[in-house]
């Protein structure tokens, strides 16, 4: 008896069934292969495929759908428009941040000497030396500040307060109101990240007024962020030493709040009313596309802000800056302001990090000048500012046009904005 045909039909289900397929007959007697079905295909993979394929199928099936993402956008809208514009802008002007820290505890020629002191000390990572907290920090901070200021703005306008967007003085008062709320909270919490930041900042000029580092002994390791945090734990009373000089940090940062997200409003408000762009452009002034507008928003906001808060940010390093080199004589904010505004400039040009100046003569001694001494660093903090600013509303305003044009809801920043939704 001719066994071919059996075996030939045999091996082929073999071979077939090896490759987890399976076989029809067709009309004419031939063999047809058929695809798997899922059930099929997982049952053939190897034990340690198989779990794979299982979470890949767990993904698919559990995949967000466009309606579930335009959801979660517009529900989280503050996290992902401030968020995003936090961590772009904290890169961005940090180095100059770091700079401001700098000039406003030692006495530099200019910014470009105190440039190039940092690069010649500590290379080009001294510029960014202690970033990676405040990229972290920042960007919680920042989203949760704008949460609280939009939180407070709408609980003051359900109820009637400051509520009318025609009139400018209530869009400003509004805004300081939700300002100054964001700015008392969330300074308890940023306290601490700020010293660290600061000490981080400042820890070459630390060590040289230490006496860690002088002519014959030049070596300097730099420490983490976490190591800078341990040693503050260490050496200034357990968790109560995060907090040094915490008077003039909420101070200056409740003051500084309220004044930017007043300045934003006001400034934004009077764009929109002589505004030429529409929804889908962004507003217009000047012929100024939507992005630079927003961009000069922002940074103008900023820098006015800044300018008013800057003598007490410098209060606020020179006493950190003190407390963290383990200074034996500690002075108050109060203290450092009359000392700073009494005192008559000697001939110095140079900071030895003792708090004392000698050198060459700096000019006449006028009031005037002395009053000046509290915006050393200015002019790379304003830069700082317009930089930092600028992009934080550029990107946010950008972002959520296109969450608005993504889910066909209006999502704006703009105060006192009536179409659509409202943040």
């Amino acid at each position: 008896m001719d066994m071919r045909p059996a075996t030939t039909s045999r091996v082929t289900n073999d071979s077939t069934w090896a490759h987890g397929l399976t076989t029809e007959p067709l009309s004419t007697g031939t063999l047809r292969l058929a695809s798997p079905s899922k059930d099929e295909r997982l049952g053939d993979l190897s034990p340690l495929t198989r779990p794979l394929r299982r979470a890949q199928a767990w993904w698919e099936s559990r995949k967000p759908s466009e309606q579930e993402i335009n959801k979660f956008l517009l529900e989280n809208r503050t996290i992902v428009t401030a968020g995003t514009a936090s961590l772009v802008s904290t890169i961005a002007a940090f180095p100059f941040d770091s700079l401001k820290s700098r000039l406003q505890v030692k006495d530099y020629p200019s910014i470009w000497a105190c440039a190039r002191a940092v690069v010649r000390e500590e290379g080009i990572r001294g510029f960014f030396r202690g970033v990676t907290i405040p990229l972290i920090t920042i960007s919680f901070v920042r989203t949760s500040s704008f949460s609280i200021y939009f939180n407070t703005k709408n609980y003051l306008h359900q109820r009637g307060y400051l509520a009318d967007p025609t009139k400018l003085s209530h869009t400003a008062l509004s805004g300081m109101a939700g300002g100054a709320t964001s700015g008392i909270i969330i300074s308890c919490g940023s306290a601490p990240f700020e010293l660290v930041k600061v000490q981080r900042q400042l820890e070459y000029l630390i060590a040289v007024q230490k006496g860690v580092i002088n002519s014959q002994n030049s070596t300097f390791v730099p420490q983490s962020g976490f190591k800078a945090a341990a040693n503050i734990l260490k050496n200034h009373g357990g968790p109560k030493g995060f907090y040094m000089g915490f008077p003039l940090h909420m101070m200056r940062d409740t003051m500084g709040t309220a004044l930017y997200f007043g300045f934003y409003d006001s400034i934004r408000s009077i764009v929109s009313k002589y505004s030429t762009g529409d929804r889908k452009t962004g507003p217009q002034l000047f012929g100024l596309p939507g992005p630079v507008v927003s961009f000069l928003s922002g940074s103008s906001a900023g820098i006015a802000s800044w300018l008013i808060v800057y003598p007490v940010d410098l209060i606020k390093t020179k006493v950190q800056r003190d407390a963290l080199a383990g200074n034996p004589r500690l002075f108050t904010g109060w203290q450092v302001f009359l000392h700073m505004i009494k005192e008559r400039p000697t001939e110095s040009a140079a900071d030895r990090g003792d708090g004392q100046e000698v050198g060459i003569r700096r000019g006449k001694d006028t009031v005037l000048r002395r009053f000046l001494r509290l915006y050393r660093g200015l002019g790379v903090s304003a830069l700082r500012s317009f930089i930092s600013h600028g992009l934080t509303w550029t990107l946010i305003e950008g972002i959520s046009q296109k969450i608005s044009e993504r889910t066909g809801t209006s999502v704006s920043y703009i105060p006192d904005t009536n179409d659509g939704r409202r943040i």
